[in-house]
């Protein structure tokens, strides 16, 4: 796949999200995993999901006109001076967490995950580059980037939860049916 081809596939991609509400956002491991659309059960019957998903295992970051807002290595900063990282506090230990937390303003603690309780963080539009890189703008004056930085591995996937997955990962975009 070409460099413009990937570029294409992924702005294609992305444009489902247009329009849907960032809705929660969770770990899983050493992931960040962000649900975009209306909350629903888990088809397992366990936990809860957006219409589409981001897990992103590359850089990222959340952006405003006044900077950055938090990002993924805010993971390894301590929620506030004189406290500790805390992995097992899903809600507040560190400061990626607290600052997420402040952005969408609600929590899940059966699910461990932030969730958006604000009519704020809709995606308006979406951009992506040759290197597998995204862009999302969002209401309330956000962005959500991704900054893929692997010659090797995964970098980040886009997951409809019907089935289909877009994988960026070694500088390139594969679908996934």
């Amino acid at each position: 796949m070409t460099e413009s081809d990937i570029r294409l596939v992924l702005q294609a991609t992305l444009q489902a999200l247009v329009g849907l509400q960032l809705s929660i956002a969770r770990d899983a491991a050493s992931m960040k995993v962000f649900h975009f659309g209306d909350i629903r059960p888990h088809i397992s019957g366990k936990g809860t999901v957006g219409a589409y998903a981001l897990h992103i295992q590359c850089p990222w970051r959340i952006v405003s006109d006044d900077g950055v807002v938090t990002g993924a290595s805010d993971r390894f900063v301590p929620p506030c001076e004189g406290a500790d990282v805390d992995d097992e506090d899903a809600r507040s230990g560190n400061l990626q967490l607290v600052r997420i937390a402040a952005l969408l303003k609600g929590y899940d603690s059966s699910t461990k995950s932030h969730v958006n309780s604000t009519n704020e963080l809709v995606v308006a539009s979406v951009t992506s580059d040759k290197y597998g890189g995204a862009d999302l703008l969002l209401s309330g004056g956000y962005r959500l980037q991704i900054f893929p930085d692997s010659s090797q591995e995964e970098d980040w996937r886009f997951i409809d939860l019907q089935g289909r997955h877009v994988v960026i990962e070694k500088g390139q975009a594969s679908i996934m049916e």
